[in-house]
């Protein structure tokens, strides 16, 4: 007999700019505030299940407007009066009649996940097959100043903090500067501390060679996407002839591409993103994944709330490993519109206890940020 309760009775979509601390610079473009969708499910029984995803036409092909239209249009008739906690059913059936679209997937993702743990009284964790470990850590984005000094002046004071992992935005400054900040970095910060450099897809080819042999003193763990997505055999060029190991970001959007990058011995490690995989659900089976093949795993955010950021630690938490740690999306916000944002504490960051996410959000601090 199915659960009256749990049935799915509304979802509300709440697009949404979040403010940045600072704009962040790459390579290739720029962002200076963050577009969320978020969403909420309600339940028969009065539960209430947010979910959240960021827009952006690079990652995954969508923007605020795109993904409120299908989820009131294709996704809302397939949720309501479904149960929630046919979550994985009802996943697979949308995603089997729906092409892309992988933002507005994971905002569903989420709320369902979030959903089912409060009806359930159990922890997102525990719903993505249990936990592995119960910290996190995370992966700073630091640079896309353009000065050298400005950037390890971050880092230092980052890493008195007690944190432990940096990625340095690379492709926005000339070249020689950035070697230069990456020998500095490695100077201020000690030999333990986990130094990554991200390209954005800046590069070409020959540019992405000179920078692995230049760095390759300094400890570098990898870099990440030096050239453009789309094209496996130029960044297959790049790690066959480079002493460190290279990642894939941009280009990675499902296992069959992590596949096809490993067939090509293109990568040591992936970059994974809800917004790319289509949910943090699919972010841990890309986890799994890439764990039996070999790879090492970053998971990645963009400017999102804690309420996704609990998302990604509660997945980060479910996986084998994550040896390139967690880059933390709401750490680069102004405003974050929950009621109890997260926080690092000795340079790691806690799984999220309570039901579902474990984050509540604060309906008034959205409201004021809607567009």
């Amino acid at each position: 007999m199915p659960n009256l309760a749990s049935e799915i009775t509304s979802i509300d979509c709440y697009p949404a700019r979040l403010p940045l601390r600072k704009p962040l610079v790459m390579s290739t473009y720029r962002i200076d505030d963050g577009p969320v969708l978020f969403i909420r499910l309600r339940s028969a029984n009065g539960e209430e299940g947010w979910g959240e995803a960021p827009a952006n036409p690079i990652m995954s092909g969508e923007t605020l407007q795109g993904m409120q239209a299908i989820i009131e249009n294709y996704i809302e008739p397939r949720l309501i009066g479904r149960s929630a906690l046919d979550r994985k059913a009802i996943l697979q059936e949308i995603r089997a009649g729906l092409y892309g679209n992988t933002g507005a997937l994971t905002a569903v993702d989420l709320a369902l996940l979030d959903l089912a743990g409060r009806i359930l009284n159990v922890s997102a964790v525990d719903l993505l097959g249990g936990a592995i470990r119960r910290r996190v850590r995370p992966l700073w984005l630091i640079g896309g100043s353009g000065d050298p000094e400005q950037d390890v002046d971050e880092a230092t004071r980052l890493r008195q903090q007690g944190f432990t992992a940096f990625k340095l935005k690379v492709g926005v400054a000339p070249l020689e500067a950035e070697i230069r900040c990456l020998k500095m970095l490695r100077e201020s910060l000690g030999p333990d501390a986990l130094i990554a450099a991200d390209a954005n897809m800046g590069w070409d080819v020959e540019t992405s060679i000179r920078f692995t042999r230049s760095v390759a003193p300094y400890g570098i763990a990898f870099l990440e996407q030096p050239t453009r997505n789309g094209d496996v055999s130029r960044i297959a060029a790049v790690s066959a002839a480079s002493p460190i190991p290279i990642g894939a970001d941009e280009s990675i959007h499902s296992t069959g591409d992590l596949l096809a990058h490993v067939k090509a011995k293109a990568i040591g490690g992936a970059s994974l993103k809800s917004i790319k995989l289509g949910g943090v659900s699919a972010v841990v089976n890309a986890g799994h994944l890439c764990d039996a093949l070999g790879l090492s795993v970053n998971l990645a955010m963009l400017m999102e709330s804690s309420l996704a950021t609990a998302a990604m630690v509660h997945a980060a938490c479910a996986i084998p490993q994550v040896d390139w740690g967690l880059s933390l999306g709401h750490l680069w916000l102004a405003e974050d519109p929950v009621h109890h944002p997260l926080v690092c504490v000795d340079g790691m960051i806690d799984c999220p206890s309570g039901p579902g996410l474990g984050v509540t959000v604060d309906e008034r601090r959205i409201a004021a940020l809607a567009c």
